[in-house]
Formats: structure tokens, C-alpha cells, sequence
């Protein structure tokens, strides 16, 4: 066997359950230990640097953060790959990066041998982060590389790293294979997970660069080309249909087209009527300015004239109702005085005056006083009269005037303090008042009471009386006679007013209102005797008022008239002004009845010049009399035409709404609504129309799936020719190998009646797919309704729903067999055989031609102990002979590979471990004798 480069040992270092383990990857080997002890483990970590995309990966079942944790549970673990190229040794490793880094990994290279004892260092692993130190003082030059770097790398794919790695050991011919080469790489290290879908996909995938690749959605497809058609049909129906609609839009487009001519020719004649009106109305309104002018200044001056003469007669009215009040009032005085004389007058007035004064002096007097203060100052008038009339009834011999004999004034007054004043005044001399029996005692008398008096205070037996505060009396001379009389009199007149007084108290009421009662008897006479003064001097100038008075009556008589003349003048003038506002007011209405038709005009809106227009043919003549009139009728013509709009753009809307909508688009309405009338008229051309579409559309359809149906016959020649490089190799246990592809029929006859059908109109034959032949149209429609079921079914039509594969064996004795199914052949190691003849065929196969015989890769089986030695030999062969080299697991060892690598476990069975020392190189003869049992088998 020639010497291939490639891989050459795969190596695990506190990884997977594993302290150690090494591995040949450049002979077939058989890794041999119980089940669940992790050979599987193992081999699954060659995905991380030779995959290098967890997301392509496959581990058992197990999540990609299990998976992480399992490989790279520190930053001790190492997956590590040596690899012999053209250029010298390499490692490849996969580095932990530790929990901390959430089990990440890194991946590394250098140019070297693989030696474990560079990842250690007394005894212990070395972190990663001590890795590149170690490597480089050993002579490395480590690089750190990212997943699409270093898969790069391994397909020869442009790197920064070029010009200092080559690591190029799968030479892929095209770099963009990388993704389907390591799902066949995956399934082969897991081949019993591969089956025959995965085969067929494996199969599209490594053939696709010569397919189309195509996704029909036939559904859509079918509906997209003959939208048009069924459109086209719904259209024609709603044309056949709607022959009412169209007539009668036909019709409405006549009518419109006449009425559109009209307006247009009464329109501009309108416009200059409207300015010619406006010049009219302006100039009249001058003229009727100017005469309003004229007449408001007559009126005017007749107006002052009137005014002149109405206040004139106001002021004669006002003179003569004064006159008559001045006579009125004669009259009435005359009547009241004629008889009576101004000194009467003034008696009468002096007289109610005098009463009314004392009647006011004795309520002013009596307000404030109670009956009681008045009955107290009359006794007390009362009795000061009495004493003083006896006071000058006594005026010379009084008992004041003896005791001033024997006592000084001083002592007299202040023993007056203590008696009686009446007592004072007695006579000495009479019968009936004091009488003196003994002159001496009462002198002593006199004396002892003059001396008990002492700083005012009299100190009598048995009592002290103060002097000050009591009245002293002041007792008159005889020459106070008169002085003594005229007190007398006030005291008289003091008590006659308490009298009164005490009168108007009694009947405080009755005296206030008889007081009132005498005022306005006051002030009548007194009015009376102003009225008579009056009455005097009018009497006086009586003749001169009666002159005054027949002077009024004849200037009143010339003034009304020269009133009246100037009133008939004045209403002349208001009928004038009338009649001129009444022609103002009219061209006023005018005016606003022209301005409302003006308002109201819609012509601006309409368009009377697109489209069809019938030329209005009677002359147009226009009176401003009728002007409003007139445009009011061009009004109604204008909404008619309006409404005419509307009818017709209903009346298109109605046969839109029935189907009819291809003329829709069409910008011009008019040309739209003539495109429908004109379809109407020619339904034989539009029937031809809709059957050239159908034909169309059918056309379009076949080269929608031509190219899948192109892409068919293609994967066939291909495969024809991928078999017939089968064929050039020994294959395993069997003489032949193949993989076929079988058209789904009924499949491939719909799409073939598509196409053919399609062919023959292309070269001139004819399909009306609207007439009533019942064959061609049904023959379509089955082939249609087949494949948008079976598109609508899976999301659309591919390549892949065009057939099927089978795998067609044929053994050294001739005999043939097919599996629709890889896992329904008939022995295990025929099973293995199919599976890995796929997957090396397929992976071959994207292989660069001058390359794939230089390299080798690594397949794995399991449960090896199930294939007989004599298949597991062929197995062997047949891996050698296309580049790959097979390594087997199983729980015995399996002699017929070159190696045996059994797993043993160490640290009381919590780690595996497989050191080189470890590997049995089987001998020629365990060798030679398995070769032997094959080739008898063969033969």
C-alpha cells in the first residue's frame, strides 16, 4: 500500500473520562474495550478540530453545553492531532480554556512531531496558558487559530496565515463544499445513524454545483401565469354579460359628448356677457349716484328751509302758550284778589305768625320734659312768687332785717343756711306772722347761734351741719323794690310759659300737628300776600300782553304757509328719490341674483374639451335682462353634465365590479369607457385574446419546470457517471456497486405532459384550452392538479421529489440484489459495506481530482465484532484503495487490523488511559490468515 500523508495519531489529555490517550490514525486499528467505557468518546473528538463548527456536529444525543463541559472541563484538557504532510509533521490541538471561560476552547498549530511530554511538566498537565511558553522554548512556533481559520487551513483556503502553515490534508475542489463535506464526514463517524434520505440528500448536495438548485412553488407558478388567463376569462364573461351596461354607457357618452359641446360654446359668450355686465352696472351706478346726489341737495335746502320755518312756529307755540298761561294765571289772581287789600293781607299773616311762634317757643320748651320737672318748676315759680311778694310786703320789718340789728350780713346768711327763706321774710311787726316777746333773749339767741357757726360748719348740741353746699338768702334793701317787682313779673311770665308748657306736654301729639297746621297757614298767607303783589303788576301790564298776543296769532298764520309750501316741495322730492332707489335697488337684485348664478357656476370643474365634444350648432345671443336667467340654465346644464360623470363613472363601476377591469389602467377616461364599447363590439377578437394567453401561459409554466425536469436527467448522468467510478475500484466483498436514481412516475409524466404539450405549441401546433374538447384540457388539469398537490404538500417543488434512489449490490457469485433502504440489507456487513462506500464515495468525489489519492481520513465502525473477519478485511481494502483509513470498535479486539488499542483504565477506574506502549501490532500471519479467509470467500 503507497503511503498516503494525513492524519496520523489522534491524542487526548484530561479529556472525555480519558488521562491519556493515543491512537493510530494512519493504520486500521481496532479499539477494544467493554461497552459504555468510551470509545465512541474518543473517535467523536476528532469533530472538534476536523469539523470545527459545533453546529454541524453530533454527539450522541448530548447538548453542545454538555458537550463542552465533557471535552474541556479545565484549561488542562488538550484534543490533539498529528498529521505527516508533504512539507513535514504538524499538530493540530484543541485547547481548554476552563469553566471561568464557560468551557470554552481554542484552537492552536504548529510544525513538529506530536510529543505529549511538551504538555507536561513535573508530571503535571500544563494550563493553556502556560502552553505557548513551554512550546517555545522547545523550538515551536504555536499560532492561535479561529474555527474558520483553521478550516481554511485544512481545504487549502486563503488564511492570514499562509505563508508561515500549510495543514492542507482535504483537498476539497471547491472550498464552499466544506459544509456537506463534514456532514458525510460526521455520518461517517456515526454511520449507524445514516440511512438512505441521508444518502439521496448527501448526493444532491455533492451534485448541486451542476444543478439548477430550483424551488418551484408550482402553485404559484400555475397561478401567476394564468392569472392573466382567468382574469382574461372573468373580463370576456363580464363583457358578454354586461352588453345592457355597455349599451346604455354607449348611450350616456352621446348624450354627454353633445351637452359637453353646448356648455363649451355658451361658455366663453357667458364669461364676456359677465364683464360687459359688470362695465353696465358700474356706469348705471354712477348715474344713479350722481341724481341721488342732485335730489339729496334739494332736499337738503328744503330740508333747512323746513326746519327754518317748523322752529319758527315752535317758538311763535312756545310764546303764545306762555301768553296763555300769563292770561290763565290773571285770570285766577284776579278772581282771588279783586276784593281784598295788602294790609288786610299782612294783619291776617302777622297775626297766624305770632301764634305760630309762641306755639313753636312752647314745644321747643316742653320737648325733653316730663310732666313730673313741670308740676316741680311750677310749685317752685309758684312759691318764689309768694316769697317775693312777701319779701316786698315786708320789706322793712322782717325777721332778716331784725336779726341784721344784733348780727353782721356775714352771720345773717350763714343762719339763713339753717331755716326756712320763708321764715326769713316774716314781718315782725303783724298779728299773723313772727312776734318777738323779749328783744334781749332773742338777741342772746342770736348770739349763742352765731357762735356755734364755726369754719362753716354749725356745731350745735349734739350735731355738726357743713354750711357749704346750702343756699344763703340773699335778702333785698328797700331800695330793691323794683328789682323785688320785676322778679316778681319774670316769675310770673316763667310760670305762665311752665303752664303752657305743661299744657302742650299733656297733648305732645295734638300740639305738633296744630303747629303744622298753623305753618301752611303761615305760608298760604304769606303765598297769598306774594300771589296779590303779583297780581298787581300783571294787572298793570295787562294791554301790552293782549297786543303781544294778536301779533303771535298773525306771524304764526304767515309762517304755516310758507311751512306748507316747503312740504309739498319736499315730498315732490321724496318720490323722485324713491323711484331712483327703486331702480338702484333693482339693479342691486340684479346684481346679486348674477352673483349668485355666478356663485353657483361649475364649469371651472368640468372639462368640456377632453374626450368627445359635439359642436353646438344654433347661434348664441344674450340680453342682460335674461343674463341671470340665462346662467342659471347653464347651471343646471353643467350639473347634468356632472351628473353625467357620475352615471358614467357608475355605470363603469358596475361593469368594473362584474370582471371587466383591464381597461382600468388606462389614464384617459374617455378612451377607457370607448376601450370597453369598442371590446363589446368586437367580442370575437377578444375571445382570440384570451386563448393566445392560455397558450401563453402554458408556455411559461413548461419552462418554469423545465429546468427541474433538465435538472432529472442531469443527476442521472452524473450518477451514471459517479457509478462508473465505482466501478473501477474493488469493492469490498462485491463485485459491483451502484446507487440509481429512479423517477417518480406519475410525477415525471405530469411534468412531461406540461412540457410536450408545451413543445408542440411552440412548433406551431395549436391548444385552445377554453374550447369544449374535453381531452387535451383534462389531460392538462390532471397534470396540474398532480404536482400543486404534491408542491403545496412539501412547501414546493425541488429536485429531490422527482425521484428516489435504490442501491443496486451485486455479490462475487453474480447474484443481484436491491434495498430501497440501506438498514433492509440482507447482512450486517453488507449494511456497513452500502454505508461506507457512500460515504467515502461522496466524500471522494468532492476531493480535487490530482489530490484525492495523496491523502488519507479516518472512517470509524463500530460494533465491529458484527462483520465476519473475512468482510472486515475487504472493508479494509476498499477504505485503503479510496484513501481512507477505517478504525474499528468493538469489545474484543479485531485481528484483521493492523493495530489493536485497547482502553484500560487507571486511578481505580475513574480515568481511561491508551499510551502508545499500549498498541499490539497484529503479526503478518494473524494478518495474512484473515486475507486468506477472505479471498476463499471471494472466490
Amino acid at each position: 500500500m503507497t503511503e498516503l500523508y494525513g492524519l496520523t495519531k489522534l491524542a487526548l489529555l484530561n479529556t472525555a473520562g480519558y488521562a491519556k490517550c493515543v491512537i493510530p490514525l494512519n493504520k486500521s486499528s481496532s479499539i477494544c474495550a467493554p461497552n459504555n467505557t468510551g470509545k465512541s468518546s474518543v473517535i467523536n473528538a476528532l469533530q472538534f478540530p476536523l469539523i470545527n463548527d459545533l453546529r454541524l456536529t453530533e454527539w450522541d444525543g448530548h447538548d453542545l453545553d454538555e458537550t463542552r463541559k465533557f471535552y474541556f472541563a479545565s484549561d488542562q484538557s488538550y484534543i490533539l492531532l498529528e498529521a505527516e504532510l508533504p512539507h513535514g509533521p504538524v499538530v493540530i490541538g484543541v485547547a481548554g480554556l476552563g469553566k471561568v471561560a464557560g468551557y470554552g476552547y481554542q484552537y492552536f498549530c504548529y510544525h513538529g512531531k506530536l510529543d505529549l511530554a511538551d504538555y507536561t511538566q513535573n508530571k503535571r498537565i500544563l494550563k493553556y496558558t502556560q502552553l505557548f511558553k513551554e512550546l517555545g522554548e522547545k523550538g515551536y512556533a504555536p499560532y492561535e487559530l479561529k474555527a474558520q481559520e483553521l478550516n481554511a487551513l485544512l481545504t487549502g483556503g486563503a488564511t492570514p496565515f499562509d505563508s508561515v502553515l500549510n495543514l492542507k490534508m482535504i483537498p476539497l475542489n471547491h472550498a464552499h463544499d466544506a459544509p456537506i463535506y463534514k456532514e458525510i464526514f460526521r455520518r461517517i463517524l456515526n454511520l449507524h445513524k445514516l440511512g438512505a434520505q441521508d444518502v439521496k440528500r448527501f448526493m444532491l448536495k455533492v451534485f448541486e454545483r451542476h444543478m439548477s438548485n430550483a424551488k418551484v412553488d408550482f402553485y404559484d407558478v400555475w397561478q401567476r401565469a394564468f392569472e392573466k388567463v382567468n382574469r382574461a376569462k372573468i373580463e370576456l364573461k363580464a363583457l358578454e354579460q354586461n352588453g345592457e351596461a355597455i349599451t346604455a354607457l354607449e348611450s350616456m357618452l352621446e348624450h354627454q359628448s353633445a351637452l359637453k359641446g353646448k356648455l363649451a360654446a355658451f361658455a366663453p359668450k357667458i364669461d364676456k356677457a359677465l364683464i360687459d355686465y359688470s362695465d353696465f352696472n358700474d356706469n348705471k351706478l354712477i348715474e344713479i349716484t350722481e341724481q341721488l346726489e342732485g335730489i339729496e341737495s334739494e332736499k337738503i335746502e328744503f330740508e333747512q328751509r323746513q326746519s327754518l320755518y317748523v322752529g319758527q312756529l315752535r317758538e311763535i307755540e312756545r310764546k303764545r302758550t306762555q301768553l296763555d298761561a300769563w292770561f290763565s294765571e290773571f285770570s285766577t289772581l284776579k278772581n282771588e284778589f279783586e276784593l281784598v287789600n295788602e294790609a288786610q293781607l299782612k294783619a291776617e299773616l302777622s297775626q297766624v305768625k305770632k301764634e305760630y311762634d309762641a306755639l313753636s317757643h312752647t314745644l321747643a320748651s316742653a320737648e325733653g320734659q316730663s310732666l313730673v320737672t313741670l308740676d316741680f318748676r311750677i310749685k317752685d315759680a309758684t312759691k318764689q312768687i309768694k316769697s317775693l311778694k312777701q319779701q316786698l310786703k315786708n320789706l322793712e320789718y322782717n325777721l332778716f332785717t331784725r336779726m341784721r340789728e344784733d348780727l353782721s350780713l356775714k352771720e345773717v346768711e350763714d343762719i339763713s343756711c339753717l331755716l326756712n327763706h320763708d321764715i326769713m321774710t316774716m314781718a315782725t311787726s303783724g298779728k299773723n306772722d313772727i312776734t318777738i316777746h323779749d328783744e334781749t333773749a332773742f338777741s342772746e339767741l342770736l348770739d349763742l347761734i352765731s357762735r356755734s357757726i364755726e369754719g362753716n360748719v354749725a356745731k350745735l348740741p349734739g350735731i355738726d351741719i357743713p354750711l357749704k353746699g346750702l343756699n344763703a338768702l340773699k335778702m333785698q334793701s328797700g331800695d330793691d323794690k323794683e328789682t323785688i317787682k320785676a322778679q316778681i313779673n319774670a316769675f310770673e311770665t316763667s310760670l305762665k310759659e311752665l303752664l303752657a308748657q305743661k299744657e302742650v306736654a299733656v297733648d305732645l301729639e295734638g300740639k305738633k300737628q296744630e303747629k303744622e297746621t298753623l305753618y301752611q297757614t303761615v305760608m298760604a298767607h304769606e303765598a297769598a300776600l306774594s300771589q296779590y303783589a303779583k297780581y298787581t303788576t300783571m294787572l298793570a301790564s295787562i294791554e301790552a300782553q293782549e297786543l303781544l298776543l294778536s301779533q303771535l296769532e298773525s306771524e304764526q298764520d304767515e309762517v304755516e304757509g310758507l311751512l306748507g309750501e316747503v312740504q309739498n316741495a319736499v315730498a315732490t322730492i321724496a318720490d323722485r328719490r324713491s323711484i331712483i332707489k327703486a331702480n338702484r335697488d333693482m339693479l342691486a337684485r340684479q346684481s346679486a341674483r348674477l352673483a349668485q348664478v355666478k356663485s353657483e357656476r361649475i364649469d371651472h370643474t368640468l372639462d368640456f374639451y377632453s374626450g368627445k365634444s359635439t359642436p353646438y350648432p344654433i347661434d348664441i345671443a344674450i340680453d342682460f335682462d335674461n343674463l341671470a336667467d340665462l346662467i342659471h340654465g347653464f347651471n343646471k346644464d353643467c350639473h347634468e353634465l356632472r351628473n353625467f360623470a357620475v352615471n358614467v363613472s357608475n355605470t363603469y363601476l358596475h361593469i368594473y365590479n362584474a370582471g371587466l377591469t383591464k381597461f382600468d389602467g388606462e389614464t384617459d377616461e374617455y378612451l377607457k369607457y370607448q376601450k370597453v364599447i369598442n371590446a363589446y363590439h368586437n367580442l370575437d377578437n377578444e375571445q382570440q385574446a384570451v386563448e393566445r394567453q392560455a397558450r401563453v401561459a402554458l408556455t411559461e409554466v413548461a419552462a418554469t419546470i423545465k429546468g427541474l425536469r433538465e435538472d432529472l436527467d442531469r443527476l442521472r448522468r452524473e450518477m451514471n457517471s459517479f457509478n462508473g467510478g465505482i466501478s473501477q475500484h474493488r469493492i469490498s466483498n462485491l463485485k459491483s456497486f451502484k446507487i440509481e436514481v429512479l423517477p417518480r412516475k406519475q410525477l415525471i409524466e405530469s411534468i412531461d405532459t406540461i412540457i410536450s404539450t408545451s413543445n408542440k405549441l411552440d412548433n406551431g401546433d395549436t391548444l385552445d384550452l377554453l374550447s369544449q374538447q374535453a381531452f387535451d384540457e383534462k389531460e392538462i388539469n390532471r397534470a396540474k392538479d398532480h404536482l400543486i398537490e404534491l408542491a403545496t404538500g412539501n412547501g414546493g417543488l425541488t429536485l429531490s421529489d422527482l425521484f428516489d434512489i435504490r442501491f443496486v449490490v451485486v455479490n462475487r457469485a453474480g447474484e443481484q440484489d436491491t434495498f430501497d433502504k440501506i438498514d433492509s440489507a440482507g447482512s450486517n456487513g453488507t449494511r456497513i459495506t452500502i454505508k461506507l462506500l457512500c460515504g467515502m464515495l461522496f466524500i471522494r468525489y468532492l476531493l480535487a481530482d490530482k489530490e484525492q489519492s495523496k491523502y488519507r481520513i479516518p472512517i470509524y465502525i463500530d460494533e465491529a465484532a458484527d462483520i465476519d473477519p473475512q468482510n472486515q478485511q475487504a472493508i479494509i481494502e476498499t477504505a485503503y484503495s479510496f484513501g481512507f483509513v477505517p478504525l474499528f470498535a468493538s469489545v474484543k479486539p479485531q485481528v484483521s487490523c493492523e493495530y489493536i488499542v485497547p482502553i484500560r483504565t487507571v486511578s481505580d477506574g475513574k480515568q481511561n488511559w491508551v499510551d502508545e506502549n499500549d498498541w499490539i501490532e497484529v503479526s503478518d500471519t494473524e494478518s495474512n490468515l484473515a486475507a486468506s479467509q477472505f479471498n476463499q470467500s471471494a472466490n
